[in-house]
């Protein structure tokens, strides 16, 4: 996959997302902009400057908004709706279930604030649940990009997705991680480092963190690491899950609660499959944020490049 190491340039998914939905805005017609009063938030003034006739704000009504996007989308038009994850996930989670993934409609949720990435605003503005949530919702698709231009390429891949998606963004300013014009698909995990020894299974912002784990492993301990991209966390592919199992020790980590989140997603293909193998889940703890930086976060809840390498050294 050439270099993986993140890049010098730092940028926000808000940013990256919104040139990219004037760019899918320009080829489709169908794509249209809902959002809970965040247009300079989810970074689009440009857009509502250069369509003013396909973007909406609704105002805080979260609830509001995924039922006005669902009648949009029974009307031939795709609508993308920007709010933050904990608000869409819980106080308009009635409206995902009822008005968009039962009739199976193609609204696009792009849900900021995942895990502590917004811990400086506390508890109430952190995505911690919302992967548990989402993934009990049938028909819904749920991904989380590696990097910002990552997102973006989600987005890309979604024009040809039926029913709806949610894509967790983090807000964090971030290089790019993944080398330019690397592919996305829906249910394709994404092998970035093979290895024989043990194996990380990552989604989002704990991407980076295995690769740089992998890479120390590799030079203090001549150990030989598997690093997985589970971007696409529902539907997950399954056959990449249980091929890693054949490592012997398995690292899950993603900015999530760790109830309901990526390691129980795994850990349920696993025990379904009848396979074993050591496992450890890392993420956020059951119990809430404290207000804190992220990068304070990361490390004191052990899933940065520090805690992912102690936490596979344990393992081995």
């Amino acid at each position: 996959m050439g270099d993986l190491t993140a890049s010098a340039a730092q940028t926000t998914a808000k940013e990256v997302i919104g040139a990219k939905m004037l760019e899918l805005a320009e080829r489709d017609a169908r794509v249209v902009v809902v959002n809970a009063d965040l247009t300079r938030s989810s970074a689009l003034d440009e857009f509502a400057e250069r369509f003013p006739q396909r973007c909406f704000n609704v105002g805080i009504a979260e609830q509001q908004m995924v039922s006005f996007a669902a009648g949009l989308a029974a009307e031939g038009f795709m609508p993308f709706c920007f709010t933050f994850g904990p608000f869409l996930s819980m106080r308009a989670i009635e409206q995902v279930r009822t008005d968009v993934c039962y009739p199976g409609l193609p609204v696009r949720f792009i849900g900021a604030n995942a895990g502590y990435s917004a811990g400086v605003m506390g508890a109430t503005h952190c995505a911690l649940e919302d992967v548990g949530i989402l993934c009990s919702i049938s028909g819904m698709t749920l991904a989380e990009g590696a990097d910002p231009y990552d997102a973006a390429a989600v987005l890309e891949a979604s024009l040809a997705l039926d029913g709806p998606l949610y894509l967790r963004t983090n807000r964090e300013k971030q290089g790019r991680v993944l080398p330019e014009g690397t592919a996305f698909e829906f249910g394709r995990a994404r092998v970035l480092r093979d290895g024989r020894d043990g194996a990380f299974l990552v989604s989002g912002v704990c991407v980076q963190a295995a690769l740089e784990a992998a890479e120390r492993l590799a030079k203090e301990r001549r150990a030989s690491v598997r690093v997985i991209d589970l971007a696409s966390v529902r539907p997950l592919d399954e056959a990449s899950v249980l091929d890693a199992v054949g490592c012997g020790s398995v690292v899950v980590a993603q900015d999530a609660n760790i109830r309901g989140g990526l390691g129980y997603q795994v850990a349920a293909v696993m025990a379904q499959a009848g396979v074993t193998c050591k496992l450890k889940m890392l993420g956020c703890p059951d119990k809430y944020v404290p207000i804190a930086t992220p990068s304070y976060l990361y490390h004191a809840n052990g899933y940065d490049a520090d805690g992912l390498t102690a936490a596979m050294e344990e393992l081995l």
